[in-house]
């Protein structure tokens, strides 16, 4: 499961249901997740999208408005939709027509819901909680937040790749120089935990051990290269709310205890505390926040480097 709430939203009029969208956005978001739309205008151009697995494989819901005008009857879009995908949820909408129930009766199509187009973010939303439901007690939202940080730790490998190109050699020097000193230290932080573990006298004490250039390490040297070379320093105090606020609560759930009793399964961190589901949704939330800085980071420093070409 991802943070990505995928819709493909059949309408050929976008700005008719560009408050409707906002609204469905705000519902999302509001569980700690991200709506993407892909608009398709005509039924032709929903089929393309649902034949090509880079879509097909990623849509969640559909949306189908009746009238598409010249772009073909809503109706009749929900057959071709089946024909592709047997159990993808719609959604069947008009802003006008009161019979949508029975044209959907006529065309035999299963698993379709009817709405107004006023209702729909209403009708989504339902949608939306029976959909991941099933994935946010608290144990999957362990691995959504996992998955989360990890596309972010490649967003921060990139963004040291681009600052690293856009700097001058001066300025690599310096970095690789933190690079070497970051590794020493760590090669003498490592020979002291060797000996710390050499003196354990329970192994449930290895667990205090952990030590690599992490990818904490990464983000505090992109922190500091931004600093040096006055690029975007604008994030540098996100990205320590990052590093120091998210980053400690992310890893604590590689180190939780599951306790099962019966269908019932509950996660406690190393010092007892049971992890709730409104924790997790609150740092889902977080997580969603932090992808957007970093994304955003990449693009303007991919930016940089394209104009310095």
């Amino acid at each position: 499961m991802r943070l990505d709430f995928n819709v493909l939203w059949v309408e050929d009029q976008q700005s008719a249901v560009q408050a409707q969208c906002e609204r469905i956005e705000y519902l999302v978001k509001k569980e700690g997740f991200r709506l993407q739309v892909i608009f398709a205008s005509s039924v032709e151009q929903a089929k393309a999208y649902l034949s090509e697995d880079i879509y097909g494989d990623h849509i969640d819901l559909i949306l189908m408005d009746y009238d598409l005008g010249t772009g073909g009857r809503g109706d009749e879009g929900l057959v071709e939709v089946r024909n592709i995908f047997l159990y993808k949820d719609v959604v069947f909408y008009s802003s006008q027509a009161a019979d949508l129930s029975d044209k959907v009766a006529k065309k035999h199509v299963d698993g379709v819901f009817c709405s107004t187009r006023n209702d729909l973010p209403d009708t989504v939303s339902g949608l939306f909680e029976a959909l991941v439901k099933k994935v946010l007690d608290i144990d999957h939202s362990r691995g959504i937040v996992m998955g989360a940080t990890s596309d972010i730790d490649h967003y921060v490998s990139d963004c040291l790749f681009l600052s690293f190109e856009s700097s001058d050699e001066e300025l690599q020097a310096k970095i690789l120089e933190a690079i070497a000193k970051r590794v020493k230290e760590k090669r003498k932080n490592f020979g002291k935990e060797l000996d710390k573990i050499s003196a354990i006298k329970h192994v449930s004490e290895l667990q205090e051990f952990h030590n690599a250039y992490t990818g904490n390490d990464r983000i505090r040297l992109l922190k500091n290269v931004l600093n040096d070379a006055q690029l975007h320093v604008e994030n540098i105090p996100d990205i320590v709310r990052y590093m120091s606020e998210t980053v400690p609560r992310r890893n604590e759930l590689a180190h939780v205890r599951v306790k099962v009793d019966g269908f019932s399964r509950k996660l406690f961190d190393r010092n007892n505390n049971e992890l709730t589901s409104a924790q997790m949704k609150a740092l889902r939330q977080e997580l969603l926040e932090y992808q957007d800085l970093f994304e955003g980071l990449c693009e303007k420093l991919n930016t940089s480097v394209a104009q310095a070409e």
